[in-house]
Order: C-alpha cells, then structure tokens, then sequence
C-alpha cells in the first residue's frame, strides 16, 4: 500500500495558489511506486495578473524536464486558458504546431517550456489535475485484460483510453470521454497510467493515493496463492560470492557496452525483488516483451538483456563470455531495430543495452555517468514491480515495436534530454587518484569532478600503517 504523506499543519504553511501546486506534486513524486522519476505532471487552474495589470484565467502546468519529486515554484508554466480552449474544436493538432501554439500562450517566456500533456490538463474542466504512473495502476494497464478488471473493480467511476501517444488527440479523447461519464473520477491510459482531479489540491491528491490503493489490494486479492513470475528457476548466489564474481566481470561488462569510444559508468541492484525476478522461470520471456511505461523507454531502451547463464560459483570466465556474446548480439538486433523504424534526421543512440539481468546476481545498469545509470536501475525496478502486478491479474502487454520507437525518438521525449547540461571532457570516465585525501591529491581530485570525472580517491591510513 502507498502512504498517504499530506500533512496538514504543513500544507496550511504554503502559499495559496502556486504554493499548493507545489506542495502536492513534491508529495506525489517523493514515492517512486506513485510516479516515476522525471514522468508524471500536475496542473492547478487559477487567476493571475498579466503584464497589462489585468486578471486572466491561467493553468499553471509542470515544464517539460522536471522531477515531480524535486520541482519548485519555477520549474512550473503559466498559460492562458482563453487561447487553450479553443484547440478543443480542432480536429487535430500536430505536435509541432501544438508546441509553438503553447509557446504564444504562456503569460511569461522565463518561464520553462510546458508538458508534453498540457492539453490534457487544459481541457479537463476541473481545478487541480494529476497524471501519474503508479506501479499498481499501469499493471492493470497492462493486462491484457485490463479494461475488463478495471470494470471489475472501479464499475462506470473510470474512463478507458486506448494507447495512443500524447499529445492533441490522446488530450480530446481523453476530455470528451470524461464529460460523456459524468459518474467518472478516473481514467487509465492503457499501458501508461493514470489521471485524477478535484476541486482542491487536497482532494486530487486523495484521490491519487485512494485509486492507487484500491488497485494494490485488487491485485493481491487475484494473485492468492498464485506462485510470482512462474516460481523459483535459479537460486541467487550468496552475496559475498555475488560480489566476488562482479568484481571479476565488472570491466568484461564495461568494455562490451561501451561503443564507438563511448564509455559507460555501471551501477549494481542485488535487491529482494530484483533477485525474485531474475531467477524466476519467466522472467528470460517477460523481459523481452517491452516497456512497462512509455516514460521508461528514454532511460531503459524497449528491453534489457537478460544474460543467458546458469549460476555458479566460480564460473566467472563463462558468465564474461556470456556478457560478451550477449551484448554483441543485443547491438546487431538494436541497429536493426533502428533501421526498421527511424525516420530522416534521427540519429541513433549507443546501441547497447542499459539494463542487464543475470540470474544468480541482480541487475547492472549502464549510463553515460552516474546518475544515468541509477536512473535506468530505478525505473527498472519500477518495471519489475509493473510485471509482478499485472501477472497477477493476466498477461503483461507492452507497446509494439513502432510504438516504442515512436516514443524513444520523440522529439518532444528529446527535448527533455536536451535540458541536461552537456557532457563535460571527462564524461564517462572514471579517475583515481592515488594519494587522494592529500592537498595535492585532493586538489587533483576536484579538478577531475570539475571536468565531468567519476573519482575514486585512494591513500594510505596513517593509523593503520603505524600498528
């Protein structure tokens, strides 16, 4: 079950208007299993006064590239609602003309550039709008037969859409079927989420987590004593032999999936349920049907490599060929992939996996630094946890092939990724400096961050030495 985190004493200390805005989406973003990093917006309609002096209905809507976790007053846009609304008459709406229309529409150009899905939120006809991406309501979603569970469990309170991407049509269709139920409080995405509102911040905000809820103790009802992932397949090795063997292949797995000189920082998860996962007997086919969420792909690519393998203890020479053979032939079908679907001007991304799975072990996870790479280890374990749902309740369904391209290289998808400062001269490299807690050393190893470095700091312990 998800917390439920507001707080009253707090949320009477914020500002009205903007303040509230705040206050909820930090609160919907601090738990991974309500919204994924980086996905997920929210919006709040109220009045502001414009350069003329004069009041003007507004939504404020969160700017494409913010963390719901982390955004504050300046990561959100304002724009005027009289120039939206209208857009609902259209029959359609490219996306880059709905881009540049949004951008006349802002009541101030500091402010960053507004949510692919600020549509959805204008011509929804209520205050406050949440769109998330809960673990439990996407494994509904993305049952194969989820609109059929969800008729089991929500009745005519929810609105069914089909997948579509976002954008103009997927806004309209979403808020035409919303005034054709008026008993509706919801509305699942198909195999992409969930969007709530209310009349105050707080009761969007119980609405999230309510709905959220519902599903997670619906989905434990219908797993009973159904066996998770198919059962135990591999038993995961004990966690010193883990390490050890890591410690072995570590650099195997580096040079495999760097590409053309570019190099890759790894990340390690050996959790409880990515270790369920891994050794499960389904989990080498469920892997590879696709995304759990269209905001996955950018960070996770469609699937990750599931490293053919059977645990032993001191086998690390066969699991290194296994990485190896396992990652060149993930490059060849990921080219394929690419030249099956890109369009003119589409410029391919390291063809190398950003998630290996490796019964026995766990999961690592590669990145251009640091934080990519933990960023591309939560938003699997997110994954993971979609699949254990949905399971539970039929067949995991994921986007086609064309779909995940679709998303992957959108520009719009882009355009986030673009916000991120550019990779510095010593991007996805890895320093270390012997002699490191010295001033010299030291010093060495600011300039080394400074310059996009990942460093490892070395010396001796003077205490130690003397006993």
């Amino acid at each position: 079950m998800v917390q439920h985190l507001w707080n009253e004493e707090e949320a009477k200390k914020v500002d009205s208007g903007l303040g509230e805005l705040v206050y909820r989406s930090n609160l919907i973003g601090t738990d991974r299993a309500v919204c994924n990093w980086g996905g997920g917006n929210t919006s709040m309609k109220t009045t502001e006064v414009d350069f003329r002096g004069e009041q003007v209905d507004v939504m404020w809507v969160k700017g494409s590239g913010s963390d719901l976790a982390t955004m504050g007053a300046a990561n959100f846009t304002a724009l005027r609602l009289d120039d939206i609304l209208p857009l609902i008459n259209r029959e359609e709406m490219r996306d880059e003309e709905m881009v540049s229309y949004l951008s006349h529409c802002m009541i101030d150009h500091a402010h960053p550039r507004a949510s692919i899905e600020t549509l959805l939120h204008a011509f929804l006809p209520f205050k406050h709008v949440d769109h998330t991406h809960p673990d439990a309501i996407i494994s509904l979603c993305c049952a194969d037969n989820g609109r059929e569970l969800a008729e089991e469990l929500f009745g005519d309170r929810f609105v069914w859409v089909p997948y579509i991407r976002p954008g103009f049509t997927l806004s309209k269709m979403i808020a035409e079927a919303v005034v054709a139920n008026p008993n509706a409080e919801l509305v699942l995405m198909e195999k992409h989420g969930l969007v709530v509102w209310g009349e105050t911040a707080k009761e969007s905000y119980d609405r999230t987590i309510s709905v959220i809820n519902e599903a997670e103790q619906f989905i434990a009802k219908k797993r009973g004593e159904k066996e998770v992932f198919g059962g135990e397949k591999s038993k995961a090795l004990s966690k010193q032999t883990r390490e050890s063997l890591l410690a072995k292949v570590m650099p195997t797995i580096r040079g495999a999936v760097s590409y053309e000189g570019k190099q890759m920082i790894l990340t390690y998860d050996d959790s409880a349920a990515t270790l369920e996962f891994v050794n499960s007997e389904d989990a080498d086919t469920l892997s590879q049907i696709g995304a759990a969420c269209p905001d996955h792909l950018v960070h996770t690519k469609r699937v990750p490599l599931f490293v053919e393998w059977t645990p032993g203890e001191n086998d690390s020479e066969g699991l290194a060929e296994a990485i190896r053979k396992g990652v060149s032939a993930y490059q060849k079908e990921y080219i394929a992939y690419f030249e099956r679907n890109h369009n003119d001007g589409d410029e391919m991304f390291e063809p190398s996996p950003r998630v290996l799975l490796i019964p026995g072990i766990g999961m690592v996870n590669t990145g251009k630094s640091l934080a990519n790479a933990k960023v591309s280890g939560a938003l699997y374990t997110r994954a993971i946890s979609v699949m254990r749902g949905t399971t539970a309740l039929g067949s995991f369904v994921s986007l086609n092939e064309s779909e995940s391209y679709e998303i992957e290289y959108w520009p719009l998808e882009l355009y986030k990724l673009s916000l991120a400062p550019k990779e510095a001269e010593f991007s996805r490299k890895v320093a270390l400096v012997t002699g490191g807690a010295g001033g010299i050393g030291s010093e060495t190893c600011r300039q080394f961050a400074s310059l996009g470095a990942h460093v490892v700091l070395a010396d001796l312990n003077l205490e130690v030495q003397r006993k």
